[in-house]
């Protein structure tokens, strides 16, 4: 546990810190968290009415009514500027970087005062303008009213998601309109932005023919600018790629005058909840079910994408992709691990049971390996020995003995791997064998009861008579010893009374003996009956009462 534990941190960190440098190449990361930022905007946009902007929309039915754009003397905007006085602030998006003058016909007959003069005048007495201004340019009009830059900066895939307060040490448009009157602030923010429904738009042709009631502009700030496609005047937003620039002015100002944005959550955080996600998701791969692991990790993966979308909606912004990007490798480090364990593994327990079992079994007992700490089973025991086999060593050389004891049990290990059993060990001229643990039978009782019989018949071939006694119950399975010699083995009452049952084939005069549990169960077996027999009541040493015991024939 503790290595699997030392594992999981180990995995865990790597990944962390593998992912995180490979991140400060930003195009691996980026581009993704992008995406994704702008998925959540399309689920989540905000659409609440937002009365204290007005927008006067230059728009088709304005170009309709007043011909074309390019062709607008700059009085109509002196008239819209006179009308708006009631207003709290009128921005205007238009950059107005040349002088305007009258047509060459018009100048036959006017000669002052010119189109320019009157929209400054209007400017002066309105004294509630603001102008844009470019990086490069001030406006005509720069020295009559305040000016901000216009520029509306895309992140590098053209999508408009920040906000500036200046740029270049100059107050951006927004930020003079939503009067930023402390130190220009610098770096930018993330817009959190209104949909075009949560802006009232006024046509500009109602304004300028005053078919809107002028106290309707009182206290409101006013913004001036274009949505007919012929204006070009056209951005992409996290939702629409689309969207008009007067809107984003929009934004930009209720963003600024209101301190309301979308919270970058600190890295550190991210990071924090990565590592703790992982830790767990290293530690069920390595030592969960797959299909647990898989489940644990699918939920994980939820979570994270439901509390992305619960902080979104609280105004703050936690990336993914990273996230993502280190839970991908950590459970490919985990897989790796736990595949190296688990070979590992497997070859020890093919050499521990390759002693005790035949190939075939041996191949069970990996894919179903079973705890070589220990664990509590139910299986039969079987033990067999040889009779008078000490008289007969004695009389004998040690190299007939050997090749005879050899041979015997030999057969003996051929019959117990027939019927599905291991050898648990040899003790001299006795064979230990279990049937039923690690790799499960269908019946054990009835297994260990027909080798038994095979013995018998196998032992008597080669010139030996030995007794047998038999014993089903639960017992502790598992890898015992010291750390210098282990050994795969059960021990429990249930291997005691077995191994009195074998001494008890002397006193009775017979060569089988089972106990009550292995007789009920090997009855269990349909197809074929075995020939039992009461030998009455019985005592044993280790146990208080007398116990039933029966004849295998």
């Amino acid at each position: 546990m503790a290595k699997q534990l030392k594992g999981t941190l180990v995995i865990a960190i790597a990944a962390l810190a593998l992912v995180n440098v490979i991140a400060l190449y930003k195009p691996v990361w980026q581009p993704f968290e992008k995406k994704i930022y702008d998925l959540k905007y399309q689920i989540m946009l905000r659409s609440e009415p937002q009365e204290s902007i007005v927008i006067i929309d230059i728009d088709e039915a304005s170009l309709a009514k007043l011909g074309r754009y390019q062709n607008w003397p700059r009085a109509y905007f002196a008239e819209v500027i006179d009308y708006l006085k009631p207003a709290a602030a009128v921005g205007i998006d238009i950059f107005f970087a040349e002088p305007d003058t009258l047509p060459v016909i018009a100048r036959q007959y006017y000669q002052k005062p010119d189109f320019d003069s009157m929209t400054g005048s209007a400017i002066r007495s309105s004294g509630n303008v603001t102008l844009i201004s470019t990086l490069e340019q001030e406006p005509v009009f720069a020295g009559l009213c305040s000016t901000g830059l216009g520029e509306i900066i895309a992140d590098n895939d053209g999508v408009v998601r920040r906000g500036y307060f200046a740029l270049n040490g100059k107050k951006t448009f927004a930020a003079v309109l939503a009067g930023i009157t402390k130190e220009t602030k610098a770096g930018s923010f993330l817009i959190i932005y209104h949909s075009l429904g949560s802006f009232r738009f006024i046509s500009f042709v109602d304004v300028y023919l005053k078919r809107v009631p002028q106290e309707y502009f009182a206290g409101k700030t006013i913004l001036i600018g274009g949505s007919a496609p012929g204006l070009f005047d056209y951005h992409a937003t996290p939702f629409a790629r689309h969207f008009p620039g007067i809107a984003i002015q929009a934004n930009l100002v209720l963003n600024m005058r209101s301190g309301d944005r979308i919270h970058e959550v600190p890295y550190g955080f991210v990071l924090l909840f990565t590592l703790v996600a992982v830790l767990i998701i290293v530690f069920l791969v390595i030592r969960a079910k797959y299909y647990l692991y898989i489940s644990a990790i699918v939920v994980i993966v939820l979570l994270t994408i439901i509390l992305s979308l619960v902080l979104f909606t609280s105004k703050m912004d936690a990336g993914v992709v990273r996230l993502f990007y280190t839970f991908v490798a950590a459970v490919i480090g985990a897989l790796i691990y736990r595949y190296q364990v688990e070979e590992k593994e497997k070859k020890k327990i093919k050499s521990i049971f390759a002693r005790y079992y035949s190939k075939e079994l041996v191949e069970k007992v990996i894919a179903k390996p079973p705890k070589l700490g220990g664990e509590k089973v139910e299986c039969t025991i079987l033990f067999a020995d040889i009779r008078n086999f000490t008289p007969y060593a004695e009389k004998s050389s040690p190299e007939e003995v050997g090749a005879k004891l050899n041979r015997f049990l030999t057969e003996m290990v051929i019959i117990v791997f027939k019927y599905q059993g291991r050898i648990d060990k040899f003790i001299g001229d006795c064979v230990m064998a279990v049937f039923g643990s690690p790799v499960q039978v269908k019946n054990s009782a009835f297994n260990a009861c027909q080798a038994a019989r095979e013995m018998v018949k196998r032992a008597k071939e080669l010139g030996f008579s030995i007794g047998a006694g038999i014993n089903t119950g639960e017992v502790i399975s598992g890898n015992f010893g010291s750390p210098m010699r282990m050994e795969y083995t059960v021990i429990g009452d249930a291997v005691n009374l077995a191994a009195r049952l074998e001494s008890l084939t002397k006193e009775f005069g017979v060569q089988i003996i089972v106990s009550e549990t292995t007789s009920a169960m090997a009855k269990k077996n349909e197809m074929v009956e075995l020939p039992f027999r009461a030998l009455g009541k019985a005592r044993v040493k280790g146990k208080a009462d007398e116990i039933s015991v029966y004849e295998l024939q």
